[in-house]
């Protein structure tokens, strides 16, 4: 099994961790490290790693990844930067499933969905006295735990395959959003979409055409 690191440096050289050398950056680093573990046990019935996780406040986190990142992060880039990737398919598959999944979601957010997942709920009170006190030490992430999560994340891979899926095409003009199918947008019948979205009362419209006529429902 690979040490994490080789994820970590794949997601920084991508950009995935958004906002570099940041507290946020390194939030958002370690929950797509987290759902990369997770979305690998549901495809694939194994970690993808496993070096250990804790829980703390904002979710889940690669302590060792995490300081690094905070304390040395020029290091870590550079190391990213010349890091040649030789993952196997299915490990490529994963972080690609990732990226795709939560990789424009914000640090925040993706904190949001992890308090979501019970292993993080389960690991944070171990570590939690009564007086509120965290050791993280007690807060060892135990993934295979709740069977819950495993189907949770299995529900999110399924929906994201189906909008992979979905051929139909999409336009967005002015913020409202077409979905069209077999036909071509032109230029004319872009003009007028854009000159219907201003008024338009929804979000979200289905176009067609009609004997030639623009149809906008």
């Amino acid at each position: 099994m690979r040490d994490v690191y080789d994820f970590v440096k794949f997601f920084i050289k991508n950009g995935a961790d958004s906002i570099p050398n940041t507290y946020d950056g390194n939030m958002k680093l370690q929950k797509l490290l987290v759902f990369s573990n997770l979305v690998n046990l549901v495809q694939f019935d194994e970690l993808l790693f496993d070096d250990e996780v804790l829980a703390f406040k904002n979710g889940c986190v690669v302590e060792k990844v995490r300081l690094r990142y905070k304390n040395n992060y020029y290091g870590l880039k550079q190391d990213s930067d010349e890091f040649e990737p030789d993952f196997t398919e299915n490990e490529y598959k994963v972080l690609n499933i990732v990226l795709e999944i939560f990789g424009n979601a914000t640090a925040r957010e993706l904190s949001e969905i992890n308090h979501t997942f019970n292993f993080w709920c389960d690991a944070y009170q171990k570590g939690t006295d009564v007086s509120g006190y965290h050791d993280k030490s007690k807060s060892v992430v135990n993934f295979n735990a709740q069977s819950d999560d495993i189907e949770k994340m299995r529900e999110v891979l399924d929906a994201h395959q189906q909008s992979i899926n979905d051929t139909s095409a999409s336009e967005v003009i002015n913020g409202v959003t077409y979905y069209y199918d077999g036909i071509q947008l032109t230029d004319e019948i872009i003009d007028q979409l854009e000159h219907f979205s201003l008024a338009a009362e929804d979000d979200v419209y289905s176009v067609y055409l009609d004997d030639g006529r623009l149809v906008i429902c």
